[in-house]
C-alpha cells in the first residue's frame, strides 16, 4: 500500500478541530509538527509493510537469519551463507519450509531436480531366484537393503591414480553432486544409497 507523507499529514489535519487556532497553513508552528508526525507515522507502515513481507521466505531480507536459525539451517549439507547469494538462500529457506519427506524413488528424484540435478533414476537391487533368466546380475538377499542413485551427469574433478602416483594414493578421485549429502541424509535408515554418474 502506497502511502505518501502527504496522505498522513491530511489524515492528521482532518482530525484537528475546526477553528482559526488550529491552522493548516504550510510552513506554520503547527504543520510542522505535524509533518514531524506524519513522517513518524509513515516510517512506522513502511516498517510495518516490510515486515509482512519477511514473513514470506522468498522476500526475506532482514529477517534471513532468523527463518535459517527457526529452519536449522545451514546444516551439514548446506554451504555456509555468506558463501551463497541471496537468492539461493531464499531457495533453502523454501526447499526446507515446503519438503514434505518421503522414502520412495519419485521423491528421491525429485528432490535431485529441486537441488539442479534433473534427470537422475533410482535403481533397487532384488535378490536373484531360480525363476530368472541365467544372464542377470547375482545380487544377494542383503542386496535389496542397497540402492544405487543414477546421476546423468559426469562427476566433476575426476582424478585417475596413475603409475606416478604413491601406493596409498586412492585408485580415482572426484568431488561428489551437492545432491549427494542431502539424499544420503534422508535416505530410509535401513539403506544403504551408491552413486552411479555418467562417464
Amino acid at each position: 500500500m502506497a502511502v505518501t507523507l502527504q496522505a498522513w499529514l491530511g489524515s492528521l489535519q482532518a482530525l484537528l478541530p475546526p477553528g482559526r487556532a488550529f491552522t493548516r497553513e504550510p510552513g506554520s508552528v503547527l504543520a510542522r509538527v505535524l509533518e514531524a508526525l506524519a513522517a513518524m507515522l509513515l516510517a512506522a507502515q513502511m516498517r510495518l509493510e516490510d515486515l509482512r513481507a519477511q514473513g514470506d521466505p522468498l522476500r526475506a531480507t532482514t529477517m534471513m537469519p532468523d527463518w535459517e536459525r527457526f529452519l536449522a539451517l545451514p546444516d551439514a549439507c548446506v554451504v555456509a551463507p555468506e558463501n551463497l547469494s541471496l537468492f539461493e538462500r531464499q531457495q533453502n529457506l523454501l526447499q526446507r519450509l515446503t519438503e514434505q519427506g518421503g522414502q520412495s524413488a519419485a521423491y528421491f528424484i525429485g528432490l535431485a531436480s529441486q537441488l539442479g540435478q534433473p534427470g537422475c533414476t533410482v535403481t533397487e537391487f532384488r535378490p536373484m531366484s531360480c525363476n530368472d533368466d541365467c544372464n542377470d546380475a547375482l545380487f544377494s538377499p542383503e542386496d535389496r537393503f542397497n540402492w544405487q542413485f543414477n546421476v546423468p551427469a559426469a562427476s566433476v574433478g575426476i582424478r585417475v591414480m596413475d603409475c606416478n602416483d604413491d601406493c596409498n594414493d586412492p585408485l580415482d578421485f572426484f568431488t561428489p553432486s551437492l545432491i549427494e549429502c542431502p539424499i544420503r541424509k534422508r535416505r530410509p535408515a535401513h539403506t544403504n544409497v551408491y552413486f552411479a554418474y555418467a562417464s
